[in-house]
């Protein structure tokens, strides 16, 4: 059993870890991070940019898309790290349409693409100014569902009240399992055995 889930712990890891193709990029290739642009926002134009984080909007334009993106650090399979403080915000500019109903409020997303100029904006009524990714390769992330390979034990599963019945002749609560049953068979057995050897001796005084 230890070997089983420590193949299933290994292969869930190297799942894990594995890159998507789309967001894949050559070892030579620099990529420039997200507090670097938020510090400067103009000094890193057309360079090569990974971000990741939350969705929290998505505008359809007549030829592209703006997703608005909370900004997370990125895992090394560059899936976004969900934590309770974040660096700000950035958005994301798409070539074409990304819908709304599958690109929703809150789903984890990473782009790839070029650092474009910043653009001023607004948080609620706070002035912001968000850092640009220009982007044609998107991925969105399915949701995570963890699953207990470890077997667990029903609490009474050992216990004699599992197999109490009110209308169980032989005892009143009858120990679990086709063994215990049988014992308690026997015993009864017996007692009727010495109560009828008893009865015949008493009879036998009395001739």
């Amino acid at each position: 059993m230890k070997k089983v889930l420590s193949i299933v712990s290994a292969l869930v890891l190297s799942a894990c870890s594995i890159t998507p193709e789309k967001l894949q990029v050559a070892e030579n290739v620099s990529l420039v991070g997200f507090a670097e642009v938020k510090a400067l926002p103009n000094e890193f134009q057309g360079q090569v940019a990974r971000w990741g984080g939350l969705i929290a909007k998505v505008e359809n334009h007549e030829k592209q898309t703006m997703i608005e993106v909370v900004n997370f650090d990125l895992t090394s399979s560059t899936r976004p790290k969900q934590k309770q403080e974040t660096k700000g915000r950035f958005r994301i500019y798409y070539q074409g349409l990304l819908d709304p109903i599958i690109y929703k409020v809150g789903k984890s997303i990473t782009a790839i693409g070029q650092v474009g100029l910043a653009e001023d904006g607004k948080i609620g009524e706070h002035k912001y100014q968000y850092p640009i990714l220009n982007s044609d390769q998107v991925h969105l992330w399915k949701g995570i569902t963890k699953v207990n390979v470890h077997f667990m034990q029903q609490p009474y599963w050992n216990s004699s009240l599992l197999n109490y019945s009110p209308y169980n002749r032989y005892n009143r609560i009858i120990g679990t399992g086709y063994h215990s049953q049988n014992i308690n068979k026997n015993q009864v057995s017996t007692k009727k055995s010495s109560n009828s050897n008893s009865a015949n001796k008493t009879r036998s005084k009395i001739k």
